[in-house]
């Protein structure tokens, strides 16, 4: 979010016959004169600047502490983030004798994860809590040390503390589980996954055996396919559940590595901290028609469901094409991450209900929009003129960078359009209202978020301005 103050000092600097009062009292004008549902003190304030030629761009920042920024020898650290993984309880020998008490668990945020090791002190507090994979955590007065693979583990003792998020504000800076699984990709390299989905294709096996060291082990595998390609084995190590799979069901499998066998071939490999969940089949979706899209071979229609998530829906010829703002019922063919296929007739019916919302009620507030990747609509104003800039890449490469300061009344936050896409952001100016459906949420570098076009997104115009 922008800061009021700071941006209102600015101004002042650069344009010193300008009061206090004299902007204050614009901020209030503009603020009416656009009326509720778009602005917020902040992008009025960026509206007076425009008008009295002042360019006014901040980068959002946070202080927050990512895992990214974790570091061996760190003491009193707070991280939010999501469960990973959970593992069993285990026991090591003290050197002064006699057995303790540990349990790991894996935490992600979207870009990176970390071990987290609760000692004995923080057992009952994990107990308590039942975490599961995707729930949102926060682990404060925690310490960072060097562990076995010489990465910087999180760790936490009788001084620190682990409970669960239930600020929406927080917890939506994390994608979900969801969000982050991959359909299984063609495996070519050793590299660890956060969650693949794929579907079964041969009858899981138990085995158990005894190890070298006269323990004992057990291992659950199976295997997993793409649309008909080669299978890939699953091995899960030491399970701690063994659900019952059979043929042609969709899994996710979580918290696994890719891993060359001496076949050559590879494999997916977890353990006692890995899951596997059964996907149910993709069902019905009611969605409003919130934007709509052509090409040569079909018609993408951009719809919106009651989470407020924009689903992209490929219609094909003998599909009767809905209208913008109709209410529909969607029973796809087939889907992968990110759209729906209906290419039978049928797939599509228009629907009645009254209690479903409208497309403005729909829209998401900028506010919430810092979920990475989230594919939203919003309904905003523009606070600035569209620019279009060359950015030099560090391949050398020189790339078109298209950026516009958006707002509503909840905030303000950039838009930024890349090579090609560029073009849709040039020429908009100070106060248009406009209609972004199918952006993305993007976390930046500083800490901050803002949305992103991508070649399906839909910029609408809705004319009016301040």
């Amino acid at each position: 979010m922008y800061d009021f103050e700071t941006l209102l000092g600015d101004l002042l600097q650069q344009k010193p016959g300008l009061t206090r009062e004299d902007i204050l009292r614009r901020v209030e004008e503009k603020k009416k004169t656009v009326g509720a549902g778009y602005l917020t003190d902040q992008g009025a304030l960026f509206l007076v600047a425009g008008e009295a030629g002042v360019s006014l761009r901040k980068d959002n920042a946070s202080s927050d502490m990512t895992i990214k920024d974790l570091y061996i020898g760190a003491n009193d650290v707070t991280v939010a983030a999501r469960v990973l993984a959970v593992y069993p309880e285990s026991t090591y020998n003290k050197k002064d004798g006699g057995t303790g008490r540990y349990r790991r668990l894996v935490l992600f945020d979207g870009r990176s994860s970390v071990r987290l090791t609760v000692w004995e002190e923080g057992l009952e507090q994990v107990a308590k809590l039942n975490l599961a994979v995707d729930t949102p955590v926060r682990v404060a007065d925690a310490y960072v040390k060097q562990g076995l693979d010489g990465k910087a583990n999180l760790n936490l003792g009788k001084r620190g503390k682990i409970e669960i998020l239930t600020d929406e504000k927080t917890i939506a800076k994390f994608p979900s589980m969801s969000t982050l699984t991959q359909r299984l990709p063609s495996l070519t390299k050793e590299e660890q996954f956060v969650a693949l989905e794929g579907v079964v294709s041969s009858e899981p096996r138990y085995s158990e055996f005894v190890r070298s060291d006269g323990s004992e082990g057990s291992l659950f595998q199976f295997g997993v396919g793409r649309d008909g390609g080669k299978e890939t084995r699953v091995v899960i190590w030491s399970p701690t559940a063994r659900p019952e799979l059979r043929r042609g069901q969709k899994v996710r499998v979580t918290n696994v590595r890719a891993r060359r066998s001496n076949t050559g071939d590879y494999e997916l490999h977890g353990d006692a901290g890995s899951t596997v969940t059964v996907a149910g089949p993709a069902g019905k979706t009611e969605l409003r028609v919130a934007a709509t899209s052509s090409s040569q071979d079909f018609k993408l229609l951009l719809g919106v469901g009651k989470d407020k998530r924009v689903r992209f829906v490929e219609v094909g010829r003998g599909v009767k094409e809905p209208s913008q703002g109709e209410l529909v019922s969607v029973a796809p063919d087939d889907s992968t991450e990110g759209r729906l296929y209906c290419r039978t007739p049928g797939s599509i019916k228009v629907m009645d209900d009254d209690a479903f919302p409208g497309i403005e009620e729909l829209a998401t507030k900028l506010r919430d929009a810092k979920e990475e990747d989230a594919q939203i609509m919003v309904e905003v104003i523009a606070l600035s003129h569209g620019t279009v800039d060359d950015v030099h890449l560090r391949d050398g490469a020189v790339v078109k960078k298209g950026e516009l300061v958006i707002g509503d009344d909840s905030g303000d936050l950039k838009l930024v359009a890349w090579r090609e896409l560029s073009t849709k952001v040039s020429g908009i100016q100070p106060g248009q209202r406009l209609r972004l459906v199918g952006v993305a949420s993007k976390a930046t570098k500083m800490g901050g978020w803002n949305l992103q076009l991508s070649n399906l997104s839909v910029l609408e115009r809705l004319g009016g301005r301040t």
